[in-house]
């Protein structure tokens, strides 16, 4: 039983995969079906330190937002489905897996999207002038070095995710992205 439950957690992830290799928006409803429909569902970016911050989003509206936002501006995603450490317990299950992401033309394109992000750090009222100065440099510094890199250089990455067993289906619960600090 328990390795019926493994092929299946492993299915839902190959799933998550294909949707983002695809990166179809027409599509997204349809993708967002792999996680537990609750408010309480969460996904972890790389640049998450503080829970409803940057890159920390719950509820269902709010991962659609990301994962679109990934879909339009990230790199090519690759996940090693097929390496993931998957364990389950009951109705519950996690995975531990590598992947990469690799720069296209469509992180490329992201650039006003980092200004605008760049612009709403210093419209934040719970930092400092000197924390928001740190903050946009730090943030800025980092896709300009993205960029240098250039078409076509990955990135490693370590994905991490909760599931929870709805009905016979595996659906996500929560995920968490990370990127080693260099």
């Amino acid at each position: 039983m328990n390795h019926q439950n493994q092929t299946d957690v492993r299915s839902a992830l190959q799933k998550f995969q294909d949707g983002y290799t695809a990166r179809d928006v027409t599509k997204l409803d349809e993708f967002m079906q792999l996680f537990v429909q609750d408010e309480g569902i969460e996904m972890i970016g790389v640049g998450a330190s503080k829970r409803s911050a940057n890159e920390w989003f719950e509820g269902p509206a709010r991962i659609r937002e990301i994962v679109e936002g990934d879909w339009t501006y990230w790199g090519d995603v690759k996940l090693d489905v097929t390496g993931a450490k998957i364990t389950v317990q009951g109705d519950a299950a996690w995975l531990s897996t590598t992947g990469t992401v690799t720069q296209t033309q469509a992180f490329d394109t992201a650039i006003e999207l980092h200004v605008n992000d760049m612009k709403a750090i210093f419209d934040r009222t719970d930092l400092t002038a000197d924390q928001k100065l740190m903050e946009a440099t730090h943030y800025g510094i980092r896709r300009m070095y993205e960029r240098s890199k250039g078409l076509g250089h990955s990135w490693p990455f370590t994905f991490t995710a909760a599931f929870m067993k709805v009905g016979n289906e595996w659906r996500f619960h929560t995920i968490h992205w990370s990127m080693p600090v260099e």
